[in-house]
C-alpha cells in the first residue's frame, strides 16, 4: 500500500540532501604547507630560505616573505604538501614582476593522487640579471586556473 504522506517526506529528505550535501562536501584539495628550498630531497625540502614561506591565502600577506640570494644559488624549488581527495592535477604558476606588472614566467601541471599528505613541488632556474626582485607562485587546480589555493611570494636578490 502507497502512503503519500511517507513518500512526500522521503521525497523533501531527499531534496534536502542533495541540496545540502554540496555544501557539507569536503574540498578536493588542501594546501596544507609549502616551503622554499635550494632542493628536495628525498621528497622533503632542504637548504631552506628564511624567513618561512607561506600561504597568503591564510596570513592575507602580513608576514616577511623569503628572500633568495643569487649568489648562493641558480635556482629555488617550490613544494608542496597538499591533502587530496581525488585525482587531477595542481598548477604551480611562476610569475615575476617587472615595472610593477605582474608577468607568469612559467607553469608547471602536476598530476596528484587521494591522499593525506601528497608531496609535490616545481623548480625555477634563476639568474641574477634577469630574474631580481618580486616573485609569487599562485597553486591551483590545473583545470580550474581561478580558484587559487595558495600564493606564496618570494624576493630575489
Amino acid at each position: 500500500m502507497v502512503n503519500p504522506v511517507k513518500d512526500m517526506f522521503w521525497g523533501v529528505g531527499l531534496l534536502l540532501g542533495l541540496t545540502i550535501s554540496p555544501v557539507l562536501a569536503q574540498p578536493d584539495f588542501l594546501v596544507e604547507k609549502v616551503v622554499l628550498a635550494k632542493e628536495v630531497d628525498h621528497r622533503n625540502p632542504k637548504g631552506i630560505f628564511t624567513p618561512p614561506a607561506y600561504c597568503e591565502k591564510d596570513k592575507n600577506g602580513q608576514a616577511a616573505i623569503p628572500v633568495v640570494q643569487t649568489p648562493q644559488t641558480s635556482h629555488v624549488v617550490f613544494w608542496t604538501k597538499v591533502a587530496a581527495t581525488t585525482t587531477g592535477k595542481l598548477r604551480h604558476s611562476w610569475h615575476h614582476q617587472t615595472d610593477g606588472t605582474w608577468t607568469k614566467i612559467s607553469e608547471v601541471n602536476i598530476p596528484i593522487r587521494p591522499s593525506s599528505g601528497y608531496r609535490m613541488w616545481s623548480m625555477k632556474s634563476l639568474r641574477p640579471e634577469i630574474h631580481t626582485g618580486e616573485w609569487m607562485i599562485v597553486v591551483a587546480p590545473s583545470n580550474e586556473p581561478n580558484r587559487i589555493l595558495c600564493i606564496a611570494r618570494f624576493t630575489v636578490k
